[in-house]
């Protein structure tokens, strides 16, 4: 992020305590090689170790600072020379290779700092790119408050192959959630194309077979690889809190409310892109289970495979479900869809030890206590005739 309005990070910060540490050692480095020179016999070169301290320092601090360490230990060199006063050829070659490695400590850090340059116009391509195709959602929609989380598996990168979308529409509130087979922006384009067939066909297709069936033509359209397919969940929410879902080859959705963690029942079809190979192919209005309905302080919670093939060192899979529960007996419904994320991202994190291999999205809906029917307004007084 900026430092300045205006002017971008160019290295990496190092934080106050490697500061201190790489200076430290530096010191250390010097006053020993100080006490050495002077309680053992010249013919030691124990004073040749002052070549290392401005590559010591580079660690930590920008040229200036390796200029002059450079220069503090070329004339600790020479006030060393009254111990060994035959060897003034040594001093002056030592002078030179600190010279030398300080200037090659400065030419690394600088190539450093404009790598690191470019790498934060990358990421922030990569930013614009993630605003620009996975729109977060609006705080509320309908009854439901709503909350969404992205974790790109690329590294530095910080949008992938997983997708997510909302949408009001007449036949209620809808939901998409999904997974580009690859990682990385090379499963940007068709993430765009999927999330563009939802915000248009989600207003027309009266069931999310038919809907599902639409966004499998839109993407085939799209899709020149053979091998490509999307995994994706939708789930329809009526007014009356009636909810159906449909997964194309997705994890089901969880819902987390009174009583244990459950998942919601959905439609089985194939992955879009996949859907054309099926014999016969799958109809989109195959009966669907029967619906769940939601009741006050019920939460949605759809997710990507990134959460749940979360491993740690072991190899054990993250226990969404057991997690999900311990969370929900601490925090009394309705739950904060935000917090909610928030707190299961870096629960998934920990468990892993920070080291995760997939893109992760996550989208949180909160199903909100009807709010009170709107009453009649009183007739104004008339102070005249009360």
């Amino acid at each position: 992020m900026p430092t300045r309005e205006g002017a971008p990070d160019t290295r990496p910060p190092a934080g106050r305590a490697t500061k201190l540490a790489v200076l430290g050692t530096a010191l250390v480095l010097c006053l020993l090689v100080v006490i050495l020179q002077l309680t053992t016999p010249p013919s030691s070169h124990i004073a040749s170790v002052l070549v290392a301290i401005p590559a010591v320092i580079a660690f930590a601090f920008r040229p200036p600072m390796i200029i002059c360490s450079a220069i503090v230990a070329a004339a600790t060199r020479w006030l060393l020379l009254p111990t060994e006063p035959q060897r003034i050829g040594s001093v002056a070659g030592t002078t030179v290779v600190i010279g030398v490695i300080a200037a090659l400590s400065c030419f690394v850090v600088r190539r450093g700092e404009q790598d690191y340059a470019r790498l934060r116009k990358v990421v922030s391509v990569a930013e614009t790119a993630q605003r620009a195709v996975l729109r977060p959602p609006p705080e509320t929609l309908g009854r439901f408050r709503t909350a969404a989380s992205y974790l790109a598996a690329a590294q530095y990168a910080r949008i992938g192959g997983d997708l997510y979308a909302v949408a009001d529409t007449d036949f209620g509130v809808r939901a998409l959630i999904g997974d580009v087979r690859g990682k990385g922006l090379g499963a940007v384009s068709t993430a765009a194309a999927v999330l563009g067939s939802f915000h248009e066909a989600a207003y027309e297709q009266p069931t999310l077979g038919r809907l599902a069936g639409r966004l499998d033509t839109g993407l085939s359209r799209f899709l020149r690889d053979e091998e490509a397919f999307v995994t994706a969940l939708l789930i329809e929410t009526a007014p009356d809190g009636r909810t159906h879902a449909y997964s194309c080859g997705h994890p089901p959705a969880l819902v987390l409310g009174t009583g244990a963690v459950r998942e919601l029942p959905a439609a089985p079809g194939l992955p879009l892109g996949l859907r054309a190979l099926a014999a016969p192919p799958t109809p989109p209005d195959a009966p669907q289970p029967a619906g769940t309905h939601l009741r006050p302080g019920d939460t949605l919670l759809l997710y990507t495979d990134g959460i749940a093939e979360t491993r740690n060192a072991a190899g054990t899979f993250y226990p969404l479900t057991t997690r999900l529960t311990a969370y929900q007996h601490d925090h009394p419904t309705p739950v904060d869809p935000h917090h909610l994320l928030a707190w299961l991202l870096e629960d998934a994190q920990a468990y892993s030890a920070d080291d995760t291999y997939d893109d992760a999205a996550l989208l949180a809906l909160t199903w909100l206590p009807k709010p009170p029917e709107p009453t009649e307004p009183l007739p104004p007084r008339n102070p005249l005739t009360s």
